[in-house]
């Protein structure tokens, strides 16, 4: 079956997808704003992503017995019903450990939805047709991405409303997968997750996605807390987080084609070095007097902040599918799932940790602090790749794996096979 073909059949599949990925980019931002809005304390905001993170960890692990007793479309239909619910709790309460256990329940129901979505299109595409289907699927899942902020800024100011709106997102997806012709694929075993091992096969790529599940949550999650308490509109923080998420897809492929060519850490060491330079320029304007130049910016200073934010995410957020890429060309061959798998588990044990570590941070040195972490988090990072680099040799070409971007919300993505 040609990939057009089989894009038609899952196209059900796909609306879900988009469904849940647009409301799940956007909670992140407006869990954020409510806590502002609320006058909860950044530590608060902080453990918010970290409990949504914590979640997703336990998702990983139970879901799959879940869709084995009970099939694709009802977990999905079940777990999209408990994030709705999950959701509008923000709308009727303000107790902050409330609305904590309601952000952990969110990970877990969340990590199943993504589960559901990536079995279903990896198990229904042939070998011939896997890997674009993820590419597309993963362009799409980016685009919401971007759709999300753009989201923002039209829904109401009143944040009671807005969590009542976007939950209807969750009742859409229920619709449209539930309404889908296609029957889903059996269930097959789940690869298995090796920490220690993928540890002693790819350091780089272990160290790598806890430093940037760390990273990239308290930046995407807490962040437009600390923005919107220094006075920054509503509609900017949602405008930069969605041109972040645009400079993902801007330069994703683009990296790694150049990762095909070269060793793969050199494109790694040169995204975290420019991330750290980035961050720190945030870090900067978001401290003391500073601040005031953010919010009294004309037009040519904007342009430059949006330009900066693109960067950004383009240097930022691709580095994960990168490191995904290296772990497959360090891992032997019949560990390449599980590595896959690994890899998210890592990373989304640092996305749990990370804003935790960076709430502590700032209880302790105060809330500039919070910037600096991040920084000080990548240039160490940074110095590690590049210390790697010099005591081990580059990947053989002959042994790459081709490069495939990575959604880090998904709980499986199958790799393409070795060159």
């Amino acid at each position: 079956m040609s990939i057009n073909a089989k894009l038609l059949t899952l196209r059900s599949l796909f609306v879900a997808m988009t469904s849940v990925q647009l409301v799940t980019a956007a909670s992140s931002t407006l869990v954020a704003l409510y806590f502002a809005e609320t006058g909860a304390s950044q530590e608060a905001a902080a453990l918010a992503p970290a409990f949504y993170s914590l979640g997703f960890l336990v998702g990983c692990f139970f879901i799959a017995g879940w869709i084995s007793k009970i099939g694709h479309i009802r977990s999905f239909a079940a777990g999209a019903a408990i994030c709705t619910v999950a959701a509008l709790v923000f709308s009727v309460n303000e107790a902050v450990p409330f609305l904590l256990l309601a952000r952990f329940t969110t990970g877990v129901a969340t990590a199943g939805l993504f589960a559901i979505g990536d079995a279903w299109i990896s198990e229904s595409a042939g070998k011939g047709t896997r890997g674009r289907l993820l590419a597309v699927y993963a362009m799409v899942l980016g685009t919401m991405s971007v759709a999300s902020q753009l989201l923002i800024q039209i829904l109401p100011d009143d944040m009671d409303e807005a969590f009542v709106l976007i939950s209807m997102l969750y009742c859409f997806a229920i619709v449209a997968l539930t309404a889908a012709r296609t029957e889903p694929p059996p269930l097959k075993a789940p690869a298995k997750v090796r920490i220690i091992a993928l540890f002693k096969d790819s350091p780089t790529a272990s160290v790598g996605a806890f430093v940037i599940g760390a990273v990239q949550t308290t930046l995407l999650s807490v962040v437009p807390y600390r923005a919107a308490v220094l006075g920054v509109e509503t509609k900017d923080i949602g405008l930069a987080i969605g041109i972040l998420y645009l400079g993902r897809i801007v330069f994703m492929y683009p990296l790694g084609k150049v990762s095909d060519l070269i060793d793969r850490r050199l494109v790694i060491l040169f995204g975290s070095i420019l991330a750290s330079i980035l961050l720190a320029g945030i870090a900067i304007l978001g401290s003391g007097d500073e601040t005031a130049y953010i919010l009294a910016a004309g037009p040519a200073s904007q342009a430059i902040q949006l330009v900066a934010f693109l960067l950004l995410g383009g240097s930022l957020l691709t580095l994960f599918s990168l490191l995904k890429a290296h772990a497959m060309d360090r891992s032997p061959p019949v560990y390449v799932a599980s590595a896959s798998v690994t890899m998210l588990f890592v990373n989304t044990l640092g996305a749990a940790l990370g804003p935790i570590m960076a709430s502590a941070v700032s209880g302790i040195l105060g809330d500039v602090a919070l910037f600096w972490f991040l920084v000080v988090t990548m240039v160490a990072f940074s110095v590690f790749t590049g210390l790697r680099m010099l005591r081990k040799d580059a990947t053989a070409n002959a042994e790459k794996t081709y490069y495939s971007d990575a959604p880090v919300t998904s709980v499986e993505l199958t790799p393409k096979a070795k060159r």
